[in-house]
């Protein structure tokens, strides 16, 4: 099976840590996200992938060296000089994804438990153009209808459903599988989006299935559901945590959990308390309170902080006595870059809410 890992997106609502960090690259437990993905998709048989690219393309490519590609499928790179969209970038990728119907799709901002080789067997049985892996509504998402036959009848109210034929509400995981004939439906040379375009022509037609999962399933894509993430990820029996992802050692503290990486110290005095992630060579000082946060790789954490439901980017420092809560602490990166009204400079800093939008005091 040949899988398409749909990467090439701005990450506006991780703004400003996206400015300098792809949203691939996006360290989960201490491991980028799409290499979490990679490594997992190797267990079901995907012995290709291409990874299409636009923002911080180099800085993607870069991730794959010689250390890390270890385990992973065949990896190809499709790089977009304009972004094409969910299926333009599929069409551009097309010459590299024939040959091993179904075609896995899947985006590079969720981590999950989805048996994709059930998955792609429920694909095969239906005999559809295209299956979607759904899971259960939440109010956050846009609501995917199904039949009592698990076929699509509307995503995200179009078209109308007849209510009814609606057997569930479901939502759309960014885990698919179509059958490579589907891909003649899609232009490589102009952007596409994959839900209006193909997917809404298939309902109408009947040949949009879905499979249900009901297990862990996670999206990273903004700064409250990265904390929250991370937080369920490290709640998770060990068993089922290593199943979803490899990651840093877990240690339970006498105030909490963290992931502790390689490298990432804590001074004896400091206080860690609920769940926390301690990056790569990170570091937090002496007389340090840290709830429920995550610190990334080679960020250093001043004497005396206190960060409550906080994300401090790579390679930050964080002064001594900052006092933060519910906030994303970048490095400011520099007066000519201009920031969403939603983040505020501060002391070399880049400070947003945890929620896209709302402003930052």
């Amino acid at each position: 099976m040949k899988a398409m890992i749909l990467s090439a997106g701005f990450g506006q609502r991780m703004l400003p840590l996206s400015l300098t960090l792809p949203k691939p690259a996006l360290p989960i437990l201490g491991r980028p996200i799409v290499v979490q993905t990679l490594r997992r998709l190797t267990r079901f048989g995907v012995r290709e992938a291409v990874l299409n690219l636009h923002h911080l393309a180099g800085a993607v490519r870069r991730m794959f060296g010689p250390g890390i590609e270890a385990g992973l499928p065949l990896l190809r790179f499709s790089f977009e000089e304009t972004i094409l969209g969910t299926a333009g970038g599929l069409g551009r990728a097309a010459p590299w994804l024939r040959g091993a119907s179904p075609i896995l799709i899947h985006n590079a901002d969720f981590v999950s438990d989805i048996d994709v080789a059930a998955a792609a067997e429920a694909h095969r049985r239906s005999g559809l153009l295209a299956t979607l892996v759904l899971a259960p509504a939440r109010k956050e998402y846009s609501t995917v209808q199904i039949d009592p036959r698990g076929r699509v009848l509307s995503l995200a109210g179009k078209p109308e459903a007849d209510p009814a034929r609606v057997a569930g509400d479901y939502l759309f995981t960014g885990c698919h599988l179509i059958n490579e004939e589907l891909l003649e439906r899609i232009p490589e040379d102009r952007p596409s989006d994959m839900v209006r375009d193909i997917y809404r022509p298939l309902v109408e037609e009947g040949k949009l299935g879905s499979v249900i999962h009901d297990g862990f399933w996670w999206e990273f894509g903004s700064p409250a559901l990265y904390l929250e993430g991370t937080a369920r990820l490290l709640d998770l029996p060990a068993e089922k945590r290593r199943e979803i992802a490899r990651h840093d050692p877990v240690h339970k503290l006498d105030l909490g959990v963290a992931a502790i990486g390689t490298g990432a110290q804590f001074h004896e005095s400091a206080r860690i308390e609920g769940y926390a992630a301690l990056g790569f060579a990170s570091y937090v000082s002496e007389g340090v309170r840290l709830e429920d946060s995550v610190v990334m790789p080679e960020a250093w954490i001043g004497p005396d902080c206190r960060l409550t439901r906080c994300i401090v980017a790579p390679a930050v420092e964080v002064s001594a006595g900052l006092e933060m809560e519910d906030r994303l602490i970048c490095a400011d990166p520099g007066p000519e870059i201009e920031l969403p009204r939603w983040v505020r400079r501060a002391g070399g800093l880049a400070i947003g809410p945890l929620e896209p939008g709302s402003v930052a005091g």
